[in-house]
């Protein structure tokens, strides 16, 4: 299944100096399959480490008894006993489920100091900066990977003519017959979400009812995570946390509230479980702005945000939407108070454009997203046919003058009327 993703790996590929290729991702976005893909196109060999299996080897080399040296010597002598390989030359050394910490980052960098004429991946469960990767730039080549886009769900179902159809709707309009093809891949994508094992799944048996059950099983995956990876008392706030998300996502006002986490909770009680989560890939922050003005950054109220899950499909299997060939897309953007709809455009905006923010002015106003375009906020309204509570883009373009473009997803075509562009639902990945 092809990913985008394999484009920043080829730029690093053809880098005179390559750095350690380090790939970060939630459990189960295809990481593994990705980097495994590109090593069989652009390398004779690959030679694959899965860090969580028991062997005699990793119990040393990640022993914290064991010096720097002893470790390298392990990780040759694995690398040579367990693989054969005496020579790596043009060959990609794989290190999956790799523990997010220094320790790992440390020992890496000093294994591709020993070993220059090494190829290096890293893959890691996890989303999170670490220290000693923040402090090493001219170290890492840090990618991240997330759920499919709708762009690659086309790719995956080879509709490339649908997929140049919109990337020319600037040019010309589709045709009604374009628009019902993409229309039935996008009521697909609504329900199957972009987790690829499921998205793999549904293109070769068309069962929504193994989709619905795939996307359970990785909800109880994601949850049993939560409960084995950490102490007894951050597990339990993470889990009152992701259960919270959902329910708070319906509410007019989205903004995240820790008291419909736990009545009497507190921010400093639950802030480092909200970050677990974020590192862990499972949800996504998205804060509020202050203002509307150049540079967004300056004006964010960290204290103030949004949560989203990881996808859109299992937000709907959380809700118990239901899934099948007579679910219409107009009603699944219409679910539980426009939720999965904004669900679906943050994962599509945020891999188009840089960071993603919120504004509103009381109850008066309410901007969804807004992100940094060409020397002004482009603040994004939503208004679908049945919408009623549009977005009010005048309220926040009256008090930030410094707005000179606005963007509105609709079910129409793409258009620019009055500083206004109109992007059709299917087309964000084409913004």
């Amino acid at each position: 299944m092809y990913r985008n993703i394999i484009n920043d790996f080829v730029v690093w590929f053809e880098e005179p100096k390559r750095k350690i290729l380090h790939l970060k991702g939630a459990y189960g976005v295809g990481k593994t399959w990705a980097v495994k893909d590109f090593a069989t196109a652009f390398f004779s060999n690959r030679i694959y480490v899965d860090l969580d299996e028991k062997n005699e080897y990793l119990d040393i080399i990640f022993s914290q008894d064991t010096e720097y040296e002893e470790k390298i010597n392990m990780t040759d002598k694995l690398i040579e006993n367990d693989f054969g390989a005496f020579d790596c030359t043009d060959t990609l050394l794989i290190f999956d489920n790799l523990p997010n910490c220094r320790e790992c980052d440390e020992f890496f960098y000093n294994y591709a100091k020993k070993h220059r004429h090494y190829v290096i991946c890293l893959i890691s469960n996890s989303m999170q900066i670490t220290e000693f990767e923040y402090g090493h730039p001219d170290v890492f080549r840090v990618l991240r990977l997330r759920p499919l886009s709708f762009e690659e769900y086309l790719i995956a179902n080879k509709a490339l003519p649908l997929i140049s159809a919109v990337q020319n709707n600037k040019a010309k309009e589709l045709n009604p017959f374009e628009i019902a093809s993409i229309t039935r891949f996008l009521t697909e994508y609504m329900q199957t979400g972009g987790m690829p094992a499921i998205v793999n799944n549904f293109i070769k048996n068309k069962d929504y009812n193994k989709v619905r059950e795939m996307q359970l099983d990785l909800i109880k995956e994601y949850e049993q995570k939560i409960k084995s990876h950490m102490s007894s008392s951050l597990a339990t706030r993470c889990k009152r946390i992701w259960k919270s998300i959902p329910k708070q996502l319906c509410q007019d006002n989205k903004k995240f509230m820790y008291k419909y986490v736990e009545e009497n909770a507190r921010a400093r009680e639950y802030a480092d479980a909200t970050q677990t989560l974020c590192d862990l890939g499972f949800i996504r922050k998205m804060p509020k702005l202050t203002k509307g003005e150049m540079p967004l950054e300056d004006y964010v109220d960290y204290k103030s945000f949004q949560l989203f899950l990881i996808d859109h499909g299992l937000l709907r299997a959380i809700y118990g939407n239901p899934v099948g060939e007579d679910v219409k897309l107009e009603s699944m953007l219409n679910e539980n108070n426009f939720a999965v709809a904004e669900q679906y455009i943050f994962q599509e905006l945020s891999n188009k454009v840089g960071p993603i923010y919120y504004w509103n002015s009381g109850a008066t106003a309410r901007v969804p997203f807004i992100y940094e375009g060409d020397g002004s906020p482009i603040p994004v309204d939503i208004r679908f046919k049945n919408n009623n509570k549009a977005q009010n883009i005048k309220t926040f373009i009256a008090k930030n003058p410094e707005v000179n473009l606005s963007v509105k997803i609709s079910y129409e075509q793409v258009s620019l009327n009055n500083n206004v562009l109109n992007i059709p639902i299917y087309g964000l990945w084409n913004l």
